[in-house]
């Protein structure tokens, strides 16, 4: 197996794969840069900031152990095992505290959006901000309620915009939590929106919303 990696803020170059094609994000709030691993064999990536992502990377299908450590350790803190099937997209979240550090393995369904649509979902990684909503500022309905931590939503069709404004709030509650502002949405691209970091922080950590680029 070989993997040409590259670390990438927020967009995935996604190859049509002939086995199966994984993509990682760093979603731990609290742990510093980190390095990847798979069966444990470093990939490309010296450093994997908090809040990156690594593109998707074609993979052979099978079973494979996923870990991390610090990037300049050999101490494995986190790891899971996956199954990868073929013509399967995945995404793998390194997810939680550092206490906790884990992996998230989501399926993307990467179909192509309906004419003159985009796809979108909302996937959940802040530890302690509770079952959250994705909406659009101003619009009567949320496109995504109770998404608790770790979950992800199916995609759903939006309408394009060149200026797209996103935010977040706990479920039932009217306080918007973070925003997403001014986000460039085009048509018949597909778009993973996620809660990134921690509700009680101020620092570094404290919650915001990102967007990847999956196609």
């Amino acid at each position: 197996m070989a993997l040409a990696i590259t670390a990438c803020n927020d967009k995935n170059d996604t190859p049509q794969p002939q086995g199966s094609a994984l993509a990682i994000v760093h979603a731990s709030p609290g742990n510093p840069e980190l390095a990847f691993r798979i069966n444990g064999q470093k990939t490309e990536v010296k450093g994997l900031p908090f809040g990156v992502n690594i593109p998707y990377s074609l993979i052979n299908p099978g079973a494979y152990e996923l870990s991390v450590s610090k990037k300049d350790s050999t101490r494995v803190f986190g790891k899971t095992i996956v199954d990868l099937k073929s013509g399967k997209v995945y995404s793998a979240f390194i997810a939680d505290v550092p206490a906790k550090t884990g992996f998230v393995l989501i399926e993307d369904d990467l179909t192509a959006p309906a004419a003159d649509k985009a796809n979108v979902r909302f996937v959940n990684m802040s530890p302690d901000a509770g079952s959250l909503d994705l909406g659009i500022t101003g619009a009567a309905t949320p496109l995504f309620t109770k998404t608790n931590f770790k979950g992800a939503t199916a995609f759903a069709a939006v309408t394009p915009g060149t200026e797209v404004n996103f935010e977040i709030k706990e479920n039932t509650k009217p306080e918007v939590l973070a925003k997403l502002e001014k986000v460039k949405i085009e048509k018949g691209k597909i778009y993973t929106i996620w809660a990134k970091g921690l509700k009680a922080a101020t620092d570094t950590t404290k919650l915001t919303v990102k967007i990847l680029t999956n196609k």
